[in-house]
């Protein structure tokens, strides 16, 4: 087992969920381009790629409506760089807006394979690149989309924990058991299809971070779930029904 750190950071406003990149670029103007980790490009210049194609530990988000950064593993460290500056007053979306923390907290989580199953929410999660939507809009049927999800969220997962230095001890399954939805989200000036899913698996994961693409603009966010507590109210269908 891997113990993860992690930092939530909310702030005192409201912003809607197209501001969620505004508010990225925002801070990241205000700590300043020299530190990395804050928006994964690469500032060598004599660099033959302009991007850290790495997880990101620094990952931007919306929580109750409200903006929040999420610090993972040595992401933590480099949340200084944003505290220590004299104000933290940021300008996006048209606005001037003096930073105030809601919420702050820290956590250890714990990382890896484990012999009961857990369960999970995901959110918002942009599972597929163009490559692989082409072919998940050939497939016929739930069944064949389900299983082809299952292997990407794998993927995910296994990517999720090289970025915080992790190695897996042996392999561990993995079953979507819920889709609440999918919808197409503006995401780089396209539309990106998402889902808002249930899942589990036997690993350990720890909250809040992000999964799939663009997890530093606030998709694909990971929540723990209590299967027991659905209070009769359920809006999903079950995948594994169909």
């Amino acid at each position: 087992m891997k113990e993860v750190r992690i930092l939530s950071v909310a702030f005192d406003t409201e912003i809607a969920a197209h501001e969620t990149p505004a508010f990225r670029g925002a801070v990241i103007e205000k700590v300043g381009l020299e530190h990395e980790l804050f928006h994964n490009h690469n500032n060598d210049p004599s660099a033959k790629v302009a991007y850290h194609y790495r997880y990101p530990l620094v990952q931007y988000k919306r929580q109750r409506r409200k903006p929040s950064i999420v610090f993972i593993d040595k992401g933590v460290d480099q949340a200084q760089h944003f505290f220590m500056q004299p104000d933290w007053s940021l300008d996006f979306a048209g606005r001037h807006y003096q930073a105030a923390i809601s919420d702050l907290k820290v956590r250890q989580y714990r990382l890896g394979v484990t012999d009961e199953p857990h369960y999970y929410t995901l959110r918002h999660w942009a599972g597929l690149n163009q490559e692989n939507y082409e072919r998940f809009s050939q497939l016929e049927g739930l069944a064949e989309e389900v299983k082809m999800l299952e292997r990407i969220l794998v993927g995910h997962i296994l990517g999720f924990a090289n970025g915080v230095g992790h190695r897996f001890e042996r392999r561990f399954d993995l079953s979507i058991l819920h889709i609440l939805g999918r919808r197409f989200r503006p995401f780089e000036g396209v539309g990106l299809l998402t889902f808002d899913l249930r899942f589990k698996a036997n690993v350990l994961l720890p909250g809040f971070i992000g999964l799939g693409r663009g997890v530093s603009r606030g998709f694909g966010m990971v929540n723990q779930w209590n299967p027991k507590q659905q209070n009769g109210k359920n809006l999903s269908y079950d995948v594994k029904a169909e």
